[in-house]
C-alpha cells in the first residue's frame, strides 16, 4: 500500500505556513516606506536647488541694475562725466516687492592713465537668508 499524498490544506501543513503572509506584508511595507523616504528627500533637494537658482538670478539682476544706476549717475545725459563723488555708494536694503530680502552695494574708483580718466564700478548684491543666501559681484570700467 502506498501512503496517501498529503494536501497543502491538511491541518499539519497549515500550521507550518501560518505567519508567512505577515512576513511578506511587512517586507512590502518596509520597502514601500524606504522608497517614499527616498522620493521625499529627492523632492526636497530639488526644491532647494530651484530656490537657490531663483535667488541667484535675483542677485545677478539686482547687481546689474545697481551697476547701471551707477553709470547713470556717473555719465548723465547731455552733461560731462561726473566724478565718483556723484555716485551713491552706500549699501541699500530692499524691503519691497520682488527685491525683499535683498541688499546691494556699489563702489566707484577713478584713476587717470596717460591723461585719460578711467572709472571702475563694482556692484555687489545678496538675496536670501540662512542657507539659501546668494551673492553676485559685477564690475565694469569706462572712460570719458
Amino acid at each position: 500500500m502506498c501512503p496517501e499524498p498529503q494536501s497543502a490544506f491538511t491541518p499539519g501543513r497549515r500550521r507550518q505556513q501560518q505567519g508567512s503572509a505577515l512576513i511578506i506584508a511587512m517586507f512590502i511595507l518596509v520597502l514601500g516606506a524606504l522608497m517614499l523616504a527616498a522620493l521625499a528627500r529627492l523632492s526636497t533637494a530639488s526644491g532647494n536647488s530651484l530656490i537657490y537658482e531663483v535667488q541667484g538670478q535675483r542677485s545677478y539682476w539686482l547687481a546689474k541694475s545697481t551697476l547701471e544706476l551707477g553709470f547713470i549717475q556717473l555719465f548723465p545725459l547731455h552733461q560731462p562725466a561726473q566724478s565718483c563723488a556723484a555716485v551713491t555708494t552706500s549699501s541699500r536694503n530692499w524691503n519691497s516687492g520682488d527685491w525683499s530680502g535683498c541688499q546691494s552695494t556699489l563702489s566707484c574708483e577713478d584713476t587717470t592713465i596717460d591723461g585719460k580718466k578711467w572709472y571702475r564700478l563694482v556692484s555687489t548684491a545678496q538675496c536670501g537668508d540662512g542657507d539659501l543666501l546668494t551673492s553676485r559681484v559685477l564690475s565694469a570700467e569706462a572712460s570719458e
